[in-house]
């Protein structure tokens, strides 16, 4: 008798704990940021030879860090357009703009001096996703190019990696 009520308490004891632990792991879930899928970030009109007129709308980010430098890409999926903010710490920012299916046939660079307008910011948001930091992004852009390219808009991203 004195065996059964051994084994009926240590039991209860795991039964207990595995209780609490089942408890707690909603508790201790990793919670997952979103925001509504393909919501645009903004938008950027786009003319001139290179690419031609059109309204981008990005509606996904990607940290700069997956490609190895400091920036984003702004990614109009429906388009086939990225609008690429990259910082160099030697030269300064610089916008480029592309086709995603064709990156090297068609680009336009807007360097900051070309612009009237070219504010940009990148913040952490204290966030880590597979070792990618996630940025809090802004980029706002009025600019004219001799060669007749220019791009006028805005974006936003609270999420970016």
């Amino acid at each position: 008798m004195q065996q059964l009520n051994g084994t009926w308490r240590y039991r209860s004891l795991h039964l207990w704990a595995a209780l609490v632990v089942l408890a707690l792991v909603p508790a201790c879930a990793i919670v997952q940021r979103s925001r509504p899928s393909h919501a645009p970030l903004g938008s950027f009109a786009i003319s001139g030879p290179t690419l031609g007129p059109q309204t981008v709308a990005p509606t996904s980010c990607a940290a700069g860090e997956h490609q190895v430098f400091l920036g984003v890409d702004l990614v109009d999926e429906g388009a086939g357009i990225v609008t690429r903010l990259v910082v160099d710490p030697a030269t300064g920012p610089v916008v480029r703009v592309f086709k995603a299916a064709s990156p090297f046939d068609a680009t336009v660079l807007f360097h900051r001096t070309e612009c009237r307008v070219f504010h940009f910011s990148l913040d952490s948001t204290g966030w880590r996703i597979d070792h990618i930091d996630e940025l809090e992004v802004s980029l706002e852009l009025d600019c004219q190019l001799p060669s007749g390219d220019s791009i006028v808009g805005t974006a936003r991203d609270r999420g970016c990696s």
